[in-house]
């Protein structure tokens, strides 16, 4: 039976099985592994506190695709995300958008509104219609896995981004390392210290991380303290509860460094927290430019269009930013391809491979003022393997003075 055929057969039977033996499966199942997050399933470093609203709509579609065209053809896609919390989410939503009306593929975009419940009932609501396929960023990383899996039997395909999922059925996940992440931020802040205060034996350093066990929250905090723990002329005299917050993070460093002294240098593990501890240190007349006496050395997991002119200015000496634009159109690439081939998972690239632009080219499109895409700050993509499904883990980007104002950097473009 031909690929078409059997996505057809397969919407037409497979649906109606699994729905009685599936319905109800909701529960979050946890998931583990070290996925993306940014403003995605279980909290990330969404930017509520940056300018925009969200994806600048709460639905409808893009493009002049025309639903299932009866052949093996990518025309409609349904998405299912987190759509508000400000200009990191606003990117990852607007570039799938743009990419779709380039692609001439018709994209319907459903907010999941921070439920669990109506994130479910939009997939089956996609498998159950005429779309091709879906994409989702899991609001939970567990609730959705019978859903997912249900659409996958009836024959349409899932491919997860920025939030993984823990069903190990789906043919891709794309998305950065937390881990990673964490870690390059460490090493950010040991070069900026070693220029800052070469001559001193011990450095104390802060570590404001997200909210406790939240997996992207610890994924950051322990990669940067893996690192840390290396070095012996680095002290990690406390690891405060940012709550992914600013307001959180601005007044728990504020209350600390009365109480305890200053240190030499603070993490924070996303955006909002970076500018909460930018806010506190202000507060306590601490705040210098990187060279200036008394630079307190600041590094942090995200860009944003308020972050990077402060590392331009010295203020932060290192943001380690996501391509979040690319996430989306990565995995539409992909998904045509799966698609057109009728399924065929040999068109996914194999666990332990690395992909560069020299295979994977997203073709440029002309949005928000700019040529979007020109740059693959995504690459490489090294393929791993997370719950049970292929990973491309996306590379980072980290923000200096040497390129905060670059437009490949999100934070230039949807600012």
């Amino acid at each position: 039976m031909r690929g078409s055929d059997r996505r057809k057969f397969l919407k037409a039977t497979g649906a109606a099985i699994t729905t009685v033996s599936l319905a109800g499966c909701g529960g979050d199942g946890g998931g583990g592994g070290d996925g993306g997050d940014s403003g995605g399933g279980d909290g990330g470093s969404g930017d509520g506190e940056t300018a925009g609203d969200g994806s600048g709509g709460d639905g409808g579609s893009t493009g002049d695709g025309g639903g299932d065209g009866g052949g093996n053809s990518l025309d409609k896609i349904g998405m299912t995300a987190y759509v508000r919390g400000g200009s990191w989410i606003t990117a990852y939503i607007e570039a799938a958008r743009f990419y779709a009306e380039d692609q001439g593929i018709e994209l319907d975009v459903r907010p999941n509104q921070q439920s669990a419940q109506k994130q479910v009932s939009d997939i089956r609501e996609f498998a159950n219609s005429d779309h091709d396929a879906i994409l989702v960023g899991v609001w939970q990383t567990g609730a959705a896995e019978g859903a997912i899996n249900q659409a996958i039997q009836g024959g349409t395909p899932v491919f997860a981004t920025n939030a993984d999922t823990s069903s190990s059925e789906i043919p891709l996940y794309v998305g950065f390392s937390n881990y990673d992440g964490g870690a390059s931020s460490a090493e950010q802040m040991l070069n900026a210290l070693e220029q800052q205060y070469p001559d001193k034996d011990t450095w104390r350093v802060l570590n404001v991380r997200g909210v406790q066990g939240n997996q992207s929250a610890n994924q950051r905090s322990q990669g940067f303290l893996d690192v840390m723990a290396e070095q012996d002329r680095v002290e990690v005299v406390q690891t405060l509860n940012g709550e992914y917050a600013r307001d959180v993070a601005q007044s728990t460093t504020q209350e600390w460094i009365q109480a305890n002294g200053r240190v030499d240098g603070i993490y924070s593990g996303n955006l909002s927290m970076g500018l909460g501890v930018v806010g506190a240190l202000r507060n306590l007349d601490m705040l210098a430019s990187r060279g200036e006496e008394g630079h307190i050395c600041l590094t942090q997991m995200d860009g944003s269009p308020e972050v990077n002119p402060l590392v331009g200015d010295g203020t932060i000496d290192a943001a380690v930013d996501q391509p979040n634009y690319f996430y989306n159109p990565i995995a539409m690439y992909y998904m045509r391809e799966y698609v057109e081939s009728g399924m065929d998972d040999s068109v996914i690239p194999e666990v332990g491979s690395e992909v560069t632009s020299d295979q994977l080219s997203i073709e440029p499109g002309q949005h928000k003022g700019v040529e979007l895409w020109t740059e693959p700050i995504w690459e490489p993509g090294i393929m791993r393997e997370q719950n049970g499904h292929p990973w491309f883990r996306t590379n980072s980007v980290v923000i200096t003075q040497e390129n905060y104002d670059q437009p490949f950097l999100w934070g230039n473009v949807w600012g």
